[in-house]
């Protein structure tokens, strides 16, 4: 066979093997709780998954949001649950593509708090000066990419604060302000609650965002169109039936909806702004 001809064939057989149907899974939940309860919240939902694909599917967790996005930029898993700001990230850094976003029972967005004791003294997030910082995940939108922008508009920066603690999960945000480790901290106001002995009571909040569009399952960059689309078509199915929500209720996820890259571009605007203002703040 001649080279150019054999180039030709090779060439149109590109697409029908990029169509190639899914073989297996593996997905990796949001790390925004530990191991065990998002191997229990989504377990029943990677079960219900494998059934309706036809394929064998293999839950892991990361161990925080930078972990989950190295695994998907790897290979080493196909899709990945994340926040908005993962996505933005992944996307931009190396090409994650959207599946499907999360609706929760919150609705289709949340907000970002920043708190303190009702005891601590802090009035306002000029009175964050000096004090020890609760921050979840350098990833998180909620824990970290807005409360700093917040500050940072209100004239406070990272170097300000007195300490700053990554503490990893949301929860653990709240239990640092309420048991007094931090002097205030970041969170999501759907995580803010007395599931881990807070005193909801005790605890005022500085800050309270604009609405964030909730986290989403993204995919490997290489992973086909037509893999994607029917991920997607397979994952609202279960999510939106009513076996499907009983299953996700305890990870208080209600359904699922076709993401646009667009509904993300406020969270795109704020990673933009937060690292012209950190660049212009190492340059004085």
């Amino acid at each position: 066979m001649k080279p150019i001809r054999w180039l030709a064939l090779a060439l149109l057989a590109l697409p029908l093997m990029a169509a190639a149907e899914l073989k297996q899974l593996t997905i990796c939940a949001n790390p925004n709780l530990s191991a065990l309860e998002l191997l229990n919240n989504f377990g029943a939902f990677a079960r219900a998954l494998e059934k309706e694909l036809g394929v064998p599917v293999k839950l892991v967790a990361g161990r925080d949001y930078d972990d989950t996005l190295k695994l998907l930029r790897e290979g080493k898993v196909d899709i990945a649950g994340t926040g908005a700001f993962g996505y933005v990230s992944a996307n931009e850094s190396f090409g994650a593509q959207l599946v499907v976003r999360y609706v929760e029972d919150d609705g289709d967005s949340y907000h970002a708090l920043i708190i303190t004791r009702t005891d601590s003294g802090i009035h306002n997030l000029a009175g964050l000066r000096g004090k020890r910082f609760a921050f979840t995940d350098p990833k998180s939108t909620s824990g970290y990419l807005l409360p700093l922008l917040a500050m940072q508009q209100a004239g406070v920066d990272a170097k300000d604060l007195g300490k700053i603690d990554f503490v990893k999960k949301q929860p653990n945000s709240a239990i640092a302000v309420y048991s007094r480790q931090s002097d205030a901290g970041a969170i999501a106001d759907n995580q803010l609650n007395e599931k881990y002995g807070v005193q909801l009571k005790d605890i005022k909040v500085l800050w309270k965002s604009a609405p964030i569009p909730h986290g989403a399952w993204i995919a490997r960059p290489d992973m086909p169109e037509a893999d994607r689309k029917q991920l997607a078509a397979a994952i609202m199915k279960i999510g939106n039936s009513p076996e499907g929500k009983k299953l996700l209720a305890q990870a208080s996820v209600r359904g699922f909806a076709e993401g646009r890259d667009g509904e993300f571009d406020a969270v795109r605007a704020a990673k933009r702004l937060l690292d012209r203002l950190e660049k212009q703040e190492k340059k004085d």
